[in-house]
């Protein structure tokens, strides 16, 4: 028999390269870079990979994959949170999750993520400021690990150099760290850390899809052995395995392409998914798009609407769904 973790693994690649074969995942425009005068600018997250430490001491918080939760709070509201917990696509494994500001759990893009955690793991700082004045912005950071628990930075007034007076809060320690390097730490967009797949249901994880457009209804079966292998059927018949992962596949072509302003829905969906797991440990999933405007649709998970998908994008495989169903 395989190895558990890495048949899992394996559907994983399998289902990110299918997505990417049947048509590719379309460069997420939540992330896009605009180019200026042959410049890119960065993400949040790379800015904070490539920032460079100002200060020769380090507050140490705890170690890099040991973290668990980074979270940015504003006037005691968190604007952007991440966390590690159950995953959505598993059973018995954690991923890393956008907890905050969003509704529903999104799952991050962990690309470079324990660089990125280097950073949080050791806030650097130019010099330790026993006597001075504090004074709360409102603004803080709290980092979570498995070792050594919650530690928060409060985030202070500027001094007179223009640097910002920042306190372990714990500690009640205060010191004084490089402004450039307190704001890049602290206005990270929580779009530039999603996965962005709008559909990412892996495949080896159901025992059954719906699928309802204007023109087709249909519900699949799928059978799922000990070794993961698969026998995909449409009302008593069979399919043919590689038909069947090609359009599954262009189910994750769908990327999400921004955050829905109005988040009501309008008219009927287009397009309806139901993909009903082969485990009681991971729940069913529901998606439907609706009409939003000219270029986009609101995509709808289990009655929650926060972002867009591109209509162009959708409607293609709308069509890729009537031809292979009917």
């Amino acid at each position: 028999m395989k190895n558990r973790k890495t048949v899992i693994a394996g559907s994983i690649i399998f289902l990110l390269l299918a997505a990417v074969t049947a048509g590719g995942i379309r460069y997420n425009k939540i992330q896009a870079r605009e180019t200026e005068r042959n410049q890119i600018p960065v993400s949040t997250k790379e800015a904070v990979i490539l920032m460079e430490a100002v200060g020769t001491g380090k507050v140490q918080a705890g170690n890099r994959e040991n973290m668990r939760r980074l979270a940015i709070y504003k006037n005691g509201k968190p604007v952007f949170e991440i966390q590690k917990g159950p995953s959505e696509n598993q059973v018995d494994f954690e991923e890393w999750y956008l907890t905050a500001p969003y509704l529903s759990r999104q799952l991050v893009n962990v690309s470079d993520i324990y660089t990125f955690f280097e950073k949080y793991a050791a806030w650097t700082y130019i010099d330790y400021c026993e006597n001075s004045l504090f004074i709360e912005s409102g603004l803080s950071v709290e980092e979570e690990f498995s070792d050594t628990g919650k530690m928060t930075f409060l985030i202070g007034q500027k001094n007179e150099n223009g640097n910002y007076y920042v306190k372990e809060k714990i500690t009640g320690k205060v010191y004084e760290m490089d402004s450039a390097m307190v704001e890049t730490m602290t206005e990270l967009k929580p779009a530039d850390f999603l996965m962005g797949i709008a559909n990412l249901v892996y495949l080896t994880t159901i025992d059954g899809l719906k699928i309802h457009t204007k023109k087709t209804t249909a519900s699949f079966v799928v059978e799922t052995d000990s070794e993961n292998n698969q026998v995909y059927m449409q009302e008593g018949k069979q399919e043919e395995k590689d038909g069947f992962k090609d359009m599954y596949a262009s189910l994750l072509s769908i990327t999400i392409q921004g955050e829905a302003g109005k988040k009501e829905k309008k008219g009927e969906p287009v397009l309806q998914l139901f993909f009903i797991r082969n485990t009681d440990k991971l729940k069913n999933v529901e998606i439907s798009y609706y009409p939003y405007n000219q270029d986009f649709y609101l995509i709808v998970k289990d009655g929650q609407g926060e972002f867009l998908a591109e209509k162009e994008a959708v409607d293609k495989v709308i069509k890729e769904l009537d031809e292979f169903c009917r």
